[in-house]
């Protein structure tokens, strides 16, 4: 079984005690079952991870004691922002998760004029904590010790106009002539636009070509969003990145 592992938002220093936060605590010791005298590693969003012990429970609250450093990268030399197109509830959790897992750097969720999903105030806000929640848990379960942002969900017209100003810019699109594999660019720097479930209109993807984003397909198939994303990211990652 592989060492658990926990991301602490607060700066970790070596032989020190931290006491973790309930839902830190809960996930150790009611989730995960360890109990004290067990080992996990924990991170803190910074250049490595460290060893750590549990050696107390207190109430609600596991108390552990923060040993060596062990400084490692697992970041990927491409840095990828996918600008994803709001999907329904579970679709758009497990874009989130794989596309962490897959490296990642930064999510924007996009309002689309096909999408279907209705967010603004405090219930847009709670779901950017749900899918940052996601990209945490993604990090621990996939050994990555940075934590991949979600931004501010926004309009299609205003990230696309922000986003081509920085590296290479694609748009997937299954009506373009050119296949992303066969993409010459050698970029360290990836802008990737996906549309919702309900794709992108004719509207946007002239959009995004207008502001430089080129249009790009994956193969013969017309792909699901959750699909068509996660296949991307592994494409951009075999060719540029750490696959």
């Amino acid at each position: 079984m592989a060492t658990p592992r926990i991301f602490i938002s607060a700066k970790l220093e070596s032989k020190r005690e931290i006491t973790l936060d309930v839902d830190a605590s809960n996930h150790l010791l009611h989730v995960l079952r360890l109990k004290v005298n067990d080992s996990l590693m924990v991170f803190d969003d910074s250049k490595g991870e460290y060893k750590a012990i549990i050696i107390a429970i207190k109430k609600d609250h596991a108390v552990i004691f923060v040993e060596d450093f062990i400084q490692c990268n697992r970041e990927s030399p491409l840095q990828i922002h996918l600008g994803q197109g709001i999907s329904r509830g579970e679709k758009m959790d497990f874009t989130v998760r794989k596309a962490v897992e897959l490296g990642v750097n930064t999510i924007t969720p996009l309002f689309t004029e096909y999408c279907n999903v209705k967010l603004e105030g405090e219930r847009l806000m709670s779901r950017l904590r749900h899918w940052q929640g996601i990209s945490i848990s993604a990090a621990e379960q996939s050994g990555r010790c940075y934590i991949a942002k979600i931004l501010l969900a926004q309009t299609l017209e205003d990230w696309v106009a922000k986003a081509a100003t920085t590296g290479l810019s694609l748009i997937l699109d299954p009506c373009a002539s050119s296949k992303l594999s066969a993409t010459k660019e050698h970029p360290n720097f990836v802008n990737l636009l996906v549309g919702p479930e309900g794709g992108l209109s004719d509207k946007e993807v002239v959009f995004a070509k207008q502001n430089k984003f080129l249009p790009t397909k994956l193969g013969p198939r017309v792909l699901r969003t959750e699909t068509a994303a996660l296949a991307a990211i592994s494409v951009l990652q075999a060719k540029w990145g750490d696959f």
